[in-house]
């Protein structure tokens, strides 16, 4: 049977309050910022995974923590799990306790709740520990396929740089002792070469001044759409980043429909955790026809972003009361298919950068050698 987090709400207010009057609301928890900044997520991925741990050899939750504690070599992290056992002590539950630390997110503290009132914590724990190292495998995944890369690329880019600032300006003293006209592409390199500075100044003023913009309107709707329009043209990482992000929407539902939150719910929280606008936006919207009587696949095939394998194994789930398990596998299916993607990325951009940039320096030595070219030419070599 699935938990009403309305029916959790209606139960605690029957309890007495906390000491600091902290009583529990779906409007209070979710006024929490998601996403969880203030901890790591290998940190959060290595609490939950302990505990769930500890919890299943028998340990009582205060006592876990206490060993918890004493294995932790950052003093903030000491500091943390000593003040979760002290509230602990005090008579807080531990779902309470992690939502008053301000560092855990409406998204973990309805989990953990819901983990306490069916007697599945260390399950919950487990899964919320799967969440987080899901996350990381992500972002490791994507790090290391473009690390390469981008090293390439940056040193590449160095090279480019110091030969446009020092050599091509002393192959340009050479050429105005020497007179004569220069070659097409000579000038030209040595005009790029000359307002080199200028272009870097005013690509700094063009970046700094568009995150300027970003800063100021990043929060307002007209902008997102606007911003993430684009961003979702870009070729190629526009939809690594959809996929990305997809995923960790996926990912999520599962954890939350596994927990039997109500589908609702699950879609209020999912919506406050997706940073991503398209998705969050999305997520909301289909919340709202949900409680109008539409059904989650009719909601997600509203949407253009949501691919259409999603939209229909999810129509399954449904149709046979199997959510839990299409969330589950589909989150298995897409990170599979993101790593793979992430690593293919990565394998091709290797050699086009090597080929692009290699290219470029080429065609400023060729540019600075063919005065020369023309010189021995006309001497008769």
């Amino acid at each position: 049977m699935p938990v009403s987090l309305h029916d959790l709400q209606k139960q605690t207010q029957k309890k007495p309050a906390n000491k600091e009057g902290k009583g529990f609301s779906i409007q209070k928890a979710l006024s929490y910022e998601i996403g969880g900044k203030k901890l790591s997520d290998s940190f959060k991925e290595s609490f939950y995974g302990e505990m769930a741990l500890l919890l299943e050899a028998g340990m009582n939750i205060k006592s876990a923590l206490d060993l918890m504690g004493e294995q932790q070599k950052k003093e903030k992290h000491k500091k943390l799990l000593a003040d979760i056992v002290y509230q602990l002590t005090r008579g807080g539950r531990f779902s309470e306790v992690l939502r008053d630390q301000g560092r855990f997110s409406a998204y973990e503290h309805f989990s953990v709740k819901i983990g306490e009132e069916t007697g599945n914590l260390g399950e919950v724990l487990k899964r919320l520990s799967t969440y987080y190292g899901n996350k990381i495998q992500q972002r490791r995944a994507l790090i290391g396929a473009l690390t390469y890369p981008g090293i390439i690329m940056i040193t590449a880019l160095l090279a480019v740089t110091f030969m446009l600032t020092y050599m091509v300006p002393l192959f340009k003293d050479i050429f105005l002792r020497m007179g004569g006209q220069l070659p097409a592409l000579t000038q030209m390199i040595i005009n790029l070469s000359e307002g080199f500075g200028t272009l870097l100044l005013l690509g700094g003023l063009l970046i700094g001044g568009l995150l300027l913009v970003h800063f100021l309107y990043r929060q307002r709707e007209g902008y997102k759409k606007i911003f993430y329009g684009i961003v979702l043209r870009i070729p190629i990482a526009g939809s690594m980043l959809l996929k990305t992000h997809t995923l960790n929407m996926v990912q999520s539902m599962s954890l939350l429909v596994s927990s039997r939150v109500p589908l609702t719910e699950a879609l209020e929280l999912s919506h406050r955790m997706v940073r991503f606008y398209p998705i969050s936006s999305s997520m909301e919207k289909i919340r709202a026809m949900i409680l109008q009587g539409s059904s989650l696949n009719e909601g997600l095939a509203k949407f253009s972003i949501y691919p259409a394998r999603l939209v229909t194994l999810v129509k399954v789930g449904e149709e046979s009361n199997q959510l839990e398990l299409i969330f589950k596998k589909l989150g298995v299916q897409m990170e599979e298919e993101l790593q793979h993607r992430a690593k293919m990325l990565g394998n091709a951009l290797e050699p086009l950068i090597i080929i692009f940039l290699g290219f470029l320096v080429a065609l400023i030595l060729v540019a600075m050698y063919l005065p020369m070219f023309q010189l021995s030419t006309s001497f008769g070599f």
